[in-house]
């Protein structure tokens, strides 16, 4: 076997010999690692899957084929939840591929699907997945020989406007503070609110992982929630890890719900203790919306009433978005947000910073011209 060379990217590669070509020819793959021992780990891992029968070959290896063995033996060390979302793709929209072999395929063909996902309103992240899973399948192709080129990489996603993601208002807000003793979320709300944390941050939350006499909260762990179990698993990133301040309004609230806590978990399942699934997770939240709305003068539907909304319900990402609010509304910087906030890349605290500043212009814009309006009334610049 050739030694390994290391590339100008830094990683060394190996060239190995997966069988024989239709025409007889030896058929080869390169192997990457990021180190001699992680690219040594890789080619025994492929010599197992060799002698399984895992990799493909021929000329006839449809893209559905080649897309299984992507999914079951080439994703294993993603999360539950985004192999759920991959699978969900590929029985989706990249169905219409699945049938066609690997070597017919053009970038006309996913291009086609992308563009139909975009004239029915898809966001641009749910469509830049599609290309995402689609470019990765091809790219195994490529590594296995069966193409020469990965048509599916430059294929163009269509730009979209982001959904504009609002923070609570203040009769929301105010609503969640007269209420919290009321629902069992009540506690697990406001610590999102004014901590910040994530749903799965959240989910993963142990008492013991919150100092009262320190007032801080630590976050060393998310929990992943797909249909299935729930499972724990540590922050993508290291700006994951974190500890966050709890304020001081907080703190009594989180001595009363400690003292009467029967699980390790702030946020538990209420039938086992443990960890909420995605089903138990669902329920919890639909039942705080409802006990929200009832609170705010809302009424359920009867035989002789339609039901009253009588306030908007909200997203537990809404609440960690009312949080940087905060944050920016109290004029901590930029930098030290992003840490709070646990953000690898400092744009995004910066995206949403700047957002906010925009909207406090036009706010503020608009109450100069109410003031001026106020001072001057009927009078104009013209009639003076």
């Amino acid at each position: 076997m050739a030694r390994a060379t290391k590339r100008s990217d830094g990683r060394y590669q190996k060239t190995i010999t997966i069988g024989r070509k239709t025409d007889g020819s030896l058929a080869r793959i390169a192997v990457y690692g990021k180190t001699i021992k992680e690219l040594e780990i890789k080619i025994a891992k492929t010599k197992v899957e060799l002698e399984e029968g895992i990799f493909l070959s021929g000329n006839d290896v449809t893209f559905g084929k080649i897309a299984d063995t992507w999914i079951n033996y080439f994703k294993t060390d993603i999360s539950e939840k985004m192999k759920l979302r991959y699978q969900g793709v590929l029985n989706g929209h990249l169905s219409p591929l699945n049938d066609i072999r690997v070597k017919d395929l053009k970038p006309l063909h996913l291009q086609m699907i992308i563009n139909k996902m975009h004239e029915a309103g898809y966001a641009q992240k749910s469509m830049q997945i599609v290309k995402q899973a689609a470019s990765q399948v091809l790219d195994l192709a490529l590594q296995n020989q069966m193409v020469y080129r990965n048509v599916f990489e430059k294929i163009k996603v269509p730009h979209v406007d982001a959904v504009e993601r609002e923070p609570l208002t203040e009769e929301q807000k105010d609503l969640i503070l007269r209420t919290w003793k009321g629902h069992r979320m009540g506690v697990p709300v406001l610590i999102m609110l004014y901590c910040g944390i994530r749903r799965g941050e959240l989910l993963a939350l142990m008492w013991s992982d919150i100092d009262l006499s320190a007032k801080t909260l630590r976050v060393s762990k998310a929990a992943d929630i797909p249909r299935n179990e729930t499972k724990i698993k540590k922050p993508k990133t290291k700006a994951g890890n974190r500890i966050i301040p709890i304020p001081d309004i907080l703190v009594p609230v989180l001595e009363s719900a400690r003292s009467q806590a029967e699980s390790l978990y702030v946020c538990p399942a209420v039938k086992t203790g443990g960890i909420m699934s995605a089903q138990a997770y669902s329920e919890a939240w639909k039942s705080y919306m409802h006990f929200l709305n009832i609170q705010a003068g809302g009424r359920d539907r009867s035989r002789s009433n339609p039901k009253i909304i009588a306030m908007d319900p909200f997203t537990a990402h809404q609440l960690r978005h009312t949080y940087a609010t905060m944050l920016y509304d109290a004029d901590v910087d930029v930098k030290t947000a992003q840490k709070l906030l646990g953000h690898k890349d400092l744009t995004v605290t910066m995206k949403i910073y700047t957002h906010l500043s925009a909207k406090k212009e036009t706010i503020g814009i608009d109450r100069l011209n109410n003031h001026l309006s106020e001072e001057f009334g009927q009078k104009t610049l013209m009639n003076a």
